[in-house]
């Protein structure tokens, strides 16, 4: 192959791995300039890929032979523009975390499609450290008509379904908008308990050192769901570590970098009604405040959680849930006590969202067809602004 035709290649070495069914790269062809079997040992492979220069070292991460991590910050240490990734099985946290602050590109499974990898290749390539490449390749961009939009749910009372809510909400908002949606959530991680699932890094652990948050810092703390949601967690779960204060400066900067990368990031917020926490909320752009309309407890603690938002002019709207069609009450009835507009309101079907629940598969999913499903995904399109068909009404009676 001539020397132009090698400028005009991605070039890339293996260490350890089989890159198969992967040519090329929108119209780049991928060419291997070097393989490295475990015998070659870790010297031959800091010593090739400074000699060759590779675009990316593909390194099996869970062979002992090669130290991926070594080489990631050697080749950081010397300012050079040549991306590790990581083919392992490995998933623990502290793997993960090790990989992102040694400068690992990224940490794949061995099960990853030719469709992944390329993806992955695709996206380093429109980066920063794409750029520098000289690669004339266009980002994939999703336009956005607004900057993206920070949605909270609030609650003033435990066991009101708020969890289970935002979780099923995002998917929707997911399937309607055919996007990524982002769900933050500030609490002990249940979201992802609801989709079977575990944090393998959270927020909470950037190191203090860093400064300046951005996509590429965020984008190993994701957990990507099948559904099109992507988790972010502040803390881990209770039996890892309880949860602390929430440094506001460091959440308006995740904030801040979120907004950049989605249309729409849920937020999850703790359980409080201590006024000095609520001040969290002035972060968002739209608050939902979940309730229970035949729980007076619900009602009682929704309208002292108002009332503290107040205190820093925050204005939610009501998201009713479980809403039953033999109430003596109407929502509006209520709402209009709570000095508050009705956003939306979700019906009552406790059988069928428990038993999804447990089957840690969420309703979207599990019952796209449930009455509950359908109200969630008219509240989506209602959240993304677009056509909605309202509920019939009746005396007294939803849904």
């Amino acid at each position: 192959m001539a020397a132009s035709e090698h400028r005009a290649a991605l070039r890339v070495l293996l260490a350890g791995v089989e890159l198969e069914g992967l040519d090329s790269v929108e119209g780049l062809p991928i060419l291997v300039v070097g393989r490295l079997q475990p015998s070659d040992g870790q010297e031959a492979l800091i010593e090739t890929a400074l000699s060759l220069a590779p675009h990316f070292v593909f390194v099996n991460g869970d062979n002992p032979a090669f130290d991926g991590l070594a080489l990631a910050r050697l080749l950081r240490e010397q300012k050079l523009s040549t991306a590790v990734v990581l083919f392992s099985d490995r998933q623990d946290h502290t793997f993960l975390k090790d990989a992102t602050l040694a400068g690992v590109e990224e940490v794949v499974l061995k099960t990853a499609s030719a469709e992944e990898v390329q993806q992955l290749v695709c996206r380093v390539l429109t980066s920063p450290r794409g750029h520098q490449w000289g690669f004339k390749v266009a980002p994939k961009v999703v336009e956005k008509p607004v900057k993206g939009k920070v949605v909270a749910l609030s609650s003033g009372k435990g066991g009101v379904g708020k969890t289970t809510l935002i979780v099923n909400l995002a998917i929707a908002l997911a399937q309607e908008l055919k996007e990524p949606v982002a769900l933050l959530d500030l609490f002990i991680g249940d979201t992802l308990a609801l989709v079977s699932a575990t944090a393998r890094m959270t927020l909470s652990e950037i190191p203090e050192a860093v400064r300046e948050v951005d996509l590429e810092l965020l984008r190993p703390y994701a957990i990507r769901h099948e559904s099109g949601v992507h988790f972010y967690t502040w803390f881990f779960a209770p039996e890892r570590n309880l949860p602390e204060y929430i440094d506001l400066g460091r959440l308006e900067a995740v904030l801040r970098v979120l907004r950049d990368g989605y249309r729409f990031v849920l937020v999850d917020t703790p359980l409080t009604l201590y006024v000095p926490d609520l001040e969290l909320l002035t972060l968002m752009d739209e608050v939902l405040v979940v309730a229970v309309p035949w729980d007076l407890l619900s009602l009682r603690a929704t309208k002292a959680l108002v009332m503290g938002m107040s205190r820093w002019k925050v204005t939610p709207k009501l998201l009713f849930n479980r809403v039953q069609a033999s109430a003596d009450l109407t929502p509006e009835f209520i709402a209009n006590q709570l000095g508050l507009e009705v956003w939306d309101m979700i019906p009552n079907d406790s059988r069928t969202v428990v038993e999804s629940v447990n089957l840690g598969t969420p309703l979207l999913l599990a019952h796209p067809d449930s009455e509950v499903a359908n109200a969630l995904r008219r509240a989506a399109r209602r959240l993304a602004g677009l056509p909605v068909e309202e509920p019939r009404k009746r005396r007294f009676l939803f849904f």
